[in-house]
């Protein structure tokens, strides 16, 4: 890579956009109990002021699979289900490269001109999810640097802070590690964070732990999935947890080393596209638990 490759590509925030359409496709607020398509809110680097490709346009959908959901209420201590949820997504491009991205999902108030345009009830809330993209397999410091700005500029302990000069700083001066070489420290704030990546010669960088997938599946079942992997069947994976399924699904691409998986690869679905499990070529995907899938007929 060239000497100004970033761990941080962009920084991109999603949600419910300025045009509401339902997953159905219809237009237009039609009450809380519908989930709504994610729109791109923001990012930086703007389009045409970046070193790397824009964003994929699917990245809304991909990193709020279920939906937007529009709330009465915001966080309660007494329902974990209102707290901020992070996970890491893994998307793979027509040349079969990894992009890698870290997300924070929450509920944020809805902007006025949205609530009005649309006779949303006042003071209602969306998911929102803020993200950092990458090519790095980083996984781990993609996710502190995230935690900490969410902390920063999204909790109500943040700073007073621009959120926009942080992430302008973050993105555009941490540069990607050389393999091999010192780690490169940065400061988010008054949190200081470290990257490496390990020589070239080495194995494939895994910034994962394989942890969830040994502990997930007794050995019985940890065979047959690596039989059906090299027998390249159609593997479903099923967690109600987004970060479950990516790390399962990165550690069963890493496990097959030097073998690489070259068919469809999408660790987390996107809930509107569960018709794909039914395809006939081979594919490993990951799929939410609470998706029902009682209309698809798949023999894997």
């Amino acid at each position: 890579m060239a000497s100004t490759s970033r761990i941080f590509e962009y920084f991109v925030v999603c949600g419910l956009g300025p045009e509401i359409r339902a997953l159905d496709g219809l237009k237009g607020f039609h009450g809380a109990e519908e989930m709504y398509m994610p729109a791109f809110i923001d990012q930086f680097p703007h389009s045409g002021h970046a070193l790397y490709p824009p964003p994929p346009p699917q990245l809304p959908t991909c990193v709020l699979p279920a939906g937007v959901r529009i709330y009465s209420s915001r966080l309660d201590a007494n329902d974990v289900s209102t707290y901020p949820r992070s996970y890491p997504i893994v998307l793979t491009e027509g040349d079969g490269s990894k992009i890698y991205v870290s997300c924070i999902a929450f509920r944020d108030p809805i902007c006025e001109d949205i609530i009005e345009a649309y006779q949303i009830p006042v003071n209602s809330f969306a998911d929102k999810c803020i993200c950092f993209v990458s090519h790095s397999p980083c996984f781990q410091v993609l996710r502190d640097a995230l935690e900490e700005i969410f902390v920063l500029c999204f909790s109500p302990a943040g700073c007073s802070k621009p959120l926009w000069d942080i992430i302008s700083h973050v993105v555009s001066n941490v540069p990607l590690p050389t393999p091999g070489k010192d780690r490169v420290l940065f400061a988010i704030d008054n949190c200081l964070l470290s990257a490496e990546t390990p020589p070239k010669e080495w194995l494939p960088h895994a910034d994962i732990s394989f942890q969830p997938l040994v502990q997930c599946l007794d050995v019985d079942k940890l065979i047959q999935l690596f039989t059906a992997v090299l027998l390249e069947r159609r593997i479903l994976l099923r967690s109600n947890k987004y970060t479950l399924l990516t790390l399962v699904s990165e550690a069963i691409c890493h496990l097959i080393y030097p073998i690489r998986w070259q068919h469809v690869y999408i660790p987390i679905i996107f809930s509107s596209g569960v018709d794909y499990i039914d395809a006939p070529t081979p594919y490993m995907m990951g799929l939410h638990s609470g998706v029902d899938t009682s209309t698809v007929t798949s023999g894997g």
